[in-house]
């Protein structure tokens, strides 16, 4: 039989009604009082009805956690920063004792967004790519009509969003590229205008090139299934049209990843002749031949404040969404024998 708050009470030798209370932290509970129903409970190895504590609080403990992936292709591999980001989510969520409904969602027909309104969660994090414009939409509206909402990858501002640094983030990576004497620097960031992470590194590395008098360089955007074939086809233009480049910064990893194999192809000597850089810190960036030097984003803090942050929508508390640092990590697509150039 399943024990019951009344067992936990006759063990105790109080009310049910005590019981409640002290499990609770409520108040009216004296300290020895709390003792002895703690102590009976953990003997009868008593576990509250979760049903009947959300009855009374009106909260499920439970978060549910969106993947929005490709619009285009069912199935899609997701993005490894998302799937990192998402084990971090669901850390941090154990911590606060939440548990976490997962859901992949790609196109009009996966949609689902009433997880508040149906009372199978009290908030959702979603996290997906900037490409899935009917996604961000939807989740946009389910938000006015009610849904808890925070996310990370969101193209515009229609949501509440935590996000990385990103124009500090891109400026560090263009001093870094400029200090090893780089001068021709190309920005590869294709979509740039539609997606908010990709127009605040564009800034940053623009600040960064009219500081130091230096020309701006843009790949063409190339349309393609992913960022790597994006990056790819993008540098394979830049070296088939002859443009005098000795440097990529990368509005992403996958970006930069295409962009190493374009150039190792057209035989382009790397750092040597070209230095690249990438934006996100996957784990495999450190993998790449040679290993990519990338603008890491504290994903692990990322997680928290997502957590943190639906907790504080569902707790109807209204405060600024904190931002994410990001670290440059130096390897060798970019620190190794750098052309001779007068000093800035």
């Amino acid at each position: 039989m399943r024990c019951t708050s009344f067992d936990v009470a006759e063990k105790a030798g109080v009310s049910q009604s005590t019981v409640s209370k002290a499990l609770r932290d409520g108040e009216g509970v004296g300290a020895e009082t709390r003792r002895r129903v703690l102590e009976a409970a953990a003997a009868l190895n008593y576990r509250p009805d979760q049903r009947a504590v959300s009855l009374r609080s009106g909260l499920t403990g439970r978060i549910a956690v969106v993947i929005l992936g490709d619009p285009d292709v069912r199935g899609a591999p997701v993005n490894s920063l998302c799937m990192d980001l998402l084990a971090h989510v669901v850390a941090a969520a154990a911590d606060r004792d939440q548990a976490v409904l997962l859901s992949f969602q790609h196109d009009a027909g996966s949609f689902h967004a009433s997880y508040c309104r149906d009372r199978i969660a009290d908030g959702i994090v979603v996290i997906g790519t900037a490409r899935n414009s009917a996604g961000w939409r939807h989740f946009a509206r389910a938000r006015s009509q009610g849904e808890n909402v925070v996310c990370w990858g969101s193209p515009d501002d229609a949501l509440p969003t935590v996000r990385c640094d990103n124009h500090a983030g891109a400026a560090t990576a263009v001093r870094h590229l400029v200090a090893t004497g780089r001068r021709r620097i190309v920005f590869l960031g294709p979509s740039w205008r539609r997606q908010h992470a990709h127009r605040d590194r564009r800034s940053g590395y623009v600040s960064v090139m009219n500081e130091h008098d230096l020309p701006i360089i843009e790949a063409r955007g190339v349309s393609a299934s992913s960022r790597e074939t994006q990056g790819y086809g993008a540098t394979l233009d830049l070296i088939d049209d002859d443009v005098p480049f000795d440097a990529i910064f990368a509005a992403s990893d996958g970006l930069a990843v295409g962009a190493l194999q374009a150039l190792g192809r057209c035989g382009r000597r790397i750092p040597e002749d070209v230095a690249v850089v990438g934006f996100d810190g996957i784990g495999s960036a450190s993998f790449t031949v040679p290993p990519l030097s990338t603008m890491e984003q504290d994903v692990a803090l990322a997680g928290r404040h997502l957590v943190e942050a639906i907790l504080l929508v569902t707790a109807e508390e209204d405060r600024s969404l904190p931002v994410v640092p990001s670290t440059l990590m130096r390897r060798a697509s970019s620190d190794g024998s750098c052309p001779k150039t007068s000093k800035i």
